[in-house]
């Protein structure tokens, strides 16, 4: 399967200010208990599914930390016949006068989780837990076409050619070739039109391309589990300390803008 990683650590001071709304129940039995919280003082909320003897009963506004969370895949119940997967978020809620803090390094939190169409970054989280940056072994590129609400290509009545979106690099994990239980070893990584042909002009199958400002997207479907962005890709050989934005971020706390 490509792309299907499992767990992706999330750094939880990276939503913003969370406040307690209520408790919710959610999953393919709806036997799920979950905090609803409001982030950045804002109309929006994120639900979390917090730690064995969690205090359902705190009052509404209640300010929370998040620490040791992680993104993973989840059944909607509205949608359990049709088998579709939603991302959910397992963590620590603490109020902000107890002690506690991420078991992760912040420097580690390299990447951007993005949802929707418009891809808004909503928290950062951990590369090396979908894959290991420096082990990626490109053997293709595909383009990806504009298509219609049916999937089938769109071709341009003007130039009578179909619109490239962007292109698909697809790399073996290195140092999961070769064995037997390797279903998990295909990584494909996004890049958009002009980066990619730019950089195609010199790619030779084999290549080890180090990827530079990722963002993940759940998708949760019978291909992948989630779908990955990045700004550019390095050739590993050149050890190159390059770093380009992942996200808008405040320089002074890292958090991701909404």
């Amino acid at each position: 399967m490509i792309n299907k990683f499992g767990n992706l650590r999330l750094q939880g001071k990276s939503l913003g200010k969370l406040t307690y709304v209520n408790r919710d129940k959610v999953g393919a039995k709806g036997d799920i208990d979950v905090a609803v919280l409001n982030y950045n003082d804002s109309l929006s909320t994120v639900r979390v599914t917090p730690q064995a003897g969690f205090d359902f009963a705190k009052k509404f506004g209640t300010e929370l930390k998040l620490i040791n969370a992680v993104l993973t895949g989840g059944e909607a119940r509205s949608n359990q016949r049709a088998g579709a997967r939603v991302v959910t978020r397992i963590g620590t809620l603490l109020e902000m006068s107890e002690n506690g803090q991420d078991e992760v390094p912040e420097v580690e939190f390299d990447a951007v989780f993005i949802t929707g169409k418009d891809k808004t970054p909503f928290g950062r989280i951990r590369s090396a837990d979908a894959f290991n940056r420096n082990d990626l072994v490109l053997f293709s590129v595909e383009a990806n076409y504009l298509t219609d609400n049916r999937g089938i290509a769109i071709v341009d009545r003007e130039t009578n050619e179909t619109t490239v979106t962007n292109y698909q690099f697809n790399f073996i994990q290195e140092s999961k070739s070769g064995q037997t239980d390797s279903d998990d070893s295909f990584v494909r990584i996004l890049v958009d039109k002009t980066e990619s042909e730019r950089l195609q002009v010199g790619l030779k199958r084999g290549m080890k391309l180090v990827p530079q400002g990722l963002k993940f997207a759940f998708v949760g479907n019978d291909t992948t589990d989630w779908t990955v962005y990045a700004d550019t890709l390095v050739p590993l050989d050149e050890k190159t300390t390059k770093q380009t934005p992942t996200a808008q971020v405040k320089s002074d706390d890292k958090e991701v803008k909404k």
